[in-house]
């Protein structure tokens, strides 16, 4: 802003300090306390500070905010219906609400399979939602179909979807050269495995809604493709003779989306994946829709209609689960009774995995000079206590 005698620039800077902390780094823990503003980290020390404090965490556990890189929305909101909606905002504003108290402070925006014609709706609205991100909560765009396979197609149309149209990328990349993509991919579907080391160039590559077995998979990972879309769902069981991705993840040293509600994958699978992967690459993830939060019933969601009962949506008469509704601090919670793990541990899963496989590591999912000041503080249990978004308490 250029500013006249006639002009007032006023720019509110608010300083916190959060003391008596054990907070959590990628390799250890301390006592001490962080020093934020309402955009970094401008100091973290051990021991307590010689200035006011402006909150006792009394030795809770302090994290980066978690983040959800696999959402469609919820709470009303359905991130495909900004193609065609253009009466958005307040249905964005009460999932930002929602889903801060949640913890989560990031999020990919995540689409399901649709036409070529909405897809560049979406490309051509996604400034304007961004615009409407005050908190900076949205950091990319999730394009989890239509480069899927029928045979694991899940809740998603088969009839729109279609192998990888270059043409149709090439318009996503030149609408938003500098926002972070990701896809999923189908790499056996119409030999869509054979543009991938190109599509690396432009796009994070995601293997999911696939039947590919273990030697396409292997191929997959080693053109391009860092992560697995919600693991063990839409995809083809682990199979003892005849491999398949999931042998290949197990054998590989990609990161995996782990849907943790213990219904979409057993608490005992989840036990299972931690002790098979390690917390270095699993990837806690909501998939929640647009009916998270919301009463039991009936929806229809991005024409698909569904069936909520508590924490999970079904196709309609059907028991084909369409999408998960657990508040991600609960999934959270629950990957931590069920695997009993450590405070780096959970670090590692709700956020820092999630940022690593994106690139986004240097800001968000760690805690260091410079990185966003969005928190979260836990007890003992797990249990989510405070959070705090862009310095500022929730």
């Amino acid at each position: 802003m250029k500013i006249t005698n006639d002009t007032i620039c006023i720019c509110i800077i608010i300083f916190m300090i959060i003391a008596n902390a054990n907070i959590v780094f990628e390799d250890k823990i301390i006592k001490g306390y962080i020093e934020f503003d309402n955009e970094k980290i401008i100091n973290i020390q051990q021991d307590s500070p010689n200035k006011k404090i402006d909150y006792d965490a009394n030795g809770q556990y302090l994290l980066p905010a978690f983040f959800d890189s696999h959402t469609h929305g919820g709470y009303g909101m359905d991130f495909n219906m900004v193609a065609i909606d253009t009466n958005y905002r307040q249905k964005l504003a009460k999932y930002f609400k929602n889903i801060n108290k949640e913890g989560v402070g990031s999020i990919l925006m995540t689409t399901v399979t649709c036409s070529d014609k909405d897809l560049n709706n979406i490309a051509n609205n996604y400034l304007k939602i961004k615009d409407d991100d005050v908190n900076n909560v949205i950091k990319g765009w999730y394009i989890e179909g239509p480069y899927i396979s029928r045979i694991r197609k899940g809740a998603h149309n088969e009839k729109l979807i279609r192998p990888i149209d270059s043409k149709e990328l090439k318009k996503i990349k030149e609408t938003l050269p500098d926002i972070t993509k990701l896809l999923t991919i189908a790499p056996e579907y119409q030999n869509n495995y054979l543009k991938l080391n190109k599509l690396k160039q432009d796009f994070f590559l995601s293997i999911g809604h696939s039947d590919c077995n273990y030697q396409m998979s292997m191929h997959s990972f080693k053109t391009g493709a860092n992560r697995i879309t919600h693991m063990y769902n839409a995809m083809a069981n682990f199979d003892k003779r005849n491999p398949t991705l999931i042998n290949a993840i197990i054998n590989s040293n990609v990161y995996a989306e782990l849907i943790c509600d213990g219904a979409h994958v057993a608490n005992e699978v989840i036990l299972n994946t931690y002790k098979m992967l390690g917390s270095d690459r699993i990837m806690i993830i909501s998939d929640s829709l647009l009916t998270k939060g919301l009463k039991d019933g009936k929806y229809i969601v991005w024409n698909t209609k569904v069936d909520k009962k508590g924490y999970l949506d079904y196709l309609i008469d059907t028991t084909t689960i369409a999408g998960g509704n657990l508040p991600f601090n609960k999934q959270v919670e629950n990957f931590g009774h069920v695997t009993k793990c450590s405070m780096i541990d959970i670090l590692k899963v709700s956020s820092l995995n999630a940022a690593k496989s994106l690139k986004l590591n240097d800001k968000i999912g760690t805690l260091k000079k410079g990185a966003n000041s969005s928190f979260v503080l836990l007890d003992n249990n797990y249990k989510l206590k405070v959070t705090f978004i862009n310095g500022r308490k929730i």
